[in-house]
């Protein structure tokens, strides 16, 4: 973290939780917000790269199989666990094409147990490394906790009569 910049604590389940809705609010499907989640609670160091990730919009990737694996128009956020898999089950090479390696990717990698290298603008699976731990709690620099938050809130439901009446909330009436 860059000197002078004021950082705060949360616990590692708070970060898990806001990157989980800031996918999820971004459409990436449940079990691959789950495992950036994860990833990204294991290394909070990684969460500003999650940023542009968020802001892209996702393209229907074209998986090439001909020679090991290559994604073409891939999503990190969506993609990247297909190629972990593959790797994992020994297909080589495994590749990302066009997304340069960034900090998101290695803890993507290091996560599933597994190393990765930049070739060019791609990201290529290079092979297995140990686990990490869990941690419990971590830093994060407020504005990217807040910039994550706003993608976390598009999963939020409306705050409206029918909204409540559907369930949402605590109801029209609230007497606990």
């Amino acid at each position: 973290m860059a000197s002078g910049v004021c950082a705060m604590m949360v616990s590692s389940n708070e970060l898990q939780m806001l990157v989980l809705k800031a996918c999820r609010g971004v459409g990436v499907p449940v079990a691959q917000a789950q495992e950036v989640a994860v990833a990204l609670a294991q290394t909070p160091q990684a969460l500003g790269a999650l940023l542009p990730h968020l802001a892209q919009p996702m393209k229907a990737a074209k998986f090439d199989f001909s020679a090991g694996l290559s994604v073409h128009d891939a999503s990190l956020l969506r993609d990247f666990s297909a190629c972990a898999d593959a790797a994992s089950l020994g297909v080589q090479p495994v590749r990302l094409c066009g997304i340069a390696g960034c900090d998101l990717a290695h803890a993507l990698a290091h996560s599933r147990g597994l190393s990765i290298a930049g070739e060019g603008a791609d990201v290529v699976f290079t092979g297995p490394v140990p686990l990490p731990s869990q941690g419990a709690r971590c830093s994060v620099v407020p504005e990217i906790w807040q910039q994550i938050s706003h993608f976390a809130a598009l999963t939020y439901v409306p705050e409206t009569d029918a909204s409540r009446l559907g369930g949402a909330g605590a109801g029209l009436s609230d007497n606990d």
